[in-house]
């Protein structure tokens, strides 16, 4: 049986990159958004933190994010919900985060329904491997020989069932679709943020940051994380740095640009 434990599957910490917890922060585990490892070292501690990684249960995942990158902000929820043992609430973050184009989210979909050995969970094979099959959209290996072991193991009325699911769902989760409403979404959400940081100003984002911070390094952090959540999506609607931020920092800060929840 293809058994790929879901418990296991990083694509549940896909927003992780912007979750913090109350107490403390930690370094970051083994995780994926889109199947590739986020570079999450602006949101790490200094080297010589103490500090054990954070528990799933005690993740805190940032509002502020959620109009910028939803897809990464309800990956990051989902992963909470499963620490606390929620998988109903995980699979709801995980459907959402799937609403933005993000891969992780609909491959752990399509394990948790295939597999059905989650509480709360039905066994539908059928759905597990339309989610599967959507995962792999965007040609990733992991995902790929996961479609491709569970399209193995179907019978051939399962096969049928998710053939017709596949093509209902990708009207609404296919990348042709919800890749460019997330890409639409960060370019509409990010271009005041970038304006400020061309003017040299400072940006605050409720909980991202305890004061406000230079809207450069701000709207650098967040580019980069768009950039690695749609690299591989082909079409004319993409995410990309305005000029100015690859450049040097301004060193005025004569303009605030405040963006909140």
């Amino acid at each position: 049986m293809f058994k790929t434990s879901l418990f296991a599957v990083s694509a549940l910490a896909a927003g992780l990159a912007f979750a913090t917890v109350a107490s403390a922060q930690s370094s970051s585990p083994a995780i994926t958004v889109n199947g590739a490892k986020p570079d999450a070292s602006p949101y790490q501690p200094a080297p010589d933190n103490p500090n054990p990684p954070v528990p799933d249960k005690d993740i805190y995942c940032l509002p502020a994010i959620e109009q910028f990158l939803p897809g990464d902000y309800y990956a990051c929820e989902a992963r909470a919900a499963y620490g606390r043992n929620k998988f109903r609430k995980m699979i709801d973050m995980l459907q959402e985060s799937a609403y933005w184009a993000n891969k992780g989210a609909q491959y752990a979909l399509g394990l948790a329904y295939f597999n059905g050995d989650m509480t709360d969970v039905p066994l539908n094979r059928p759905l597990g491997l339309a989610w599967l099959a959507l995962a792999a959209e965007r040609k990733n290996q992991q995902y790929q020989l996961a479609y491709a072991s569970a399209r193995s193991e179907a019978t051939p009325q399962e096969y049928q069932q998710a053939s017709t699911l596949w093509r209902q769902m990708l009207l609404k989760y296919g990348d042709k679709v919800a890749a460019k409403r997330a890409i639409l979404r960060f370019n509409q959400t990010i271009a005041d943020i970038d304006e400020a940081a061309r003017e040299g100003g400072i940006v605050y984002l409720p909980g991202y940051a305890p004061y406000p911070q230079s809207a450069f390094v701000v709207a650098n952090k967040l580019h980069d994380q768009a950039t690695a959540d749609f690299e591989n999506i082909g079409g004319t609607v993409v995410v990309g740095k305005p000029e100015w931020l690859h450049g040097q920092q301004p060193a005025s800060a004569s303009s605030t640009s405040t963006t909140a929840q």
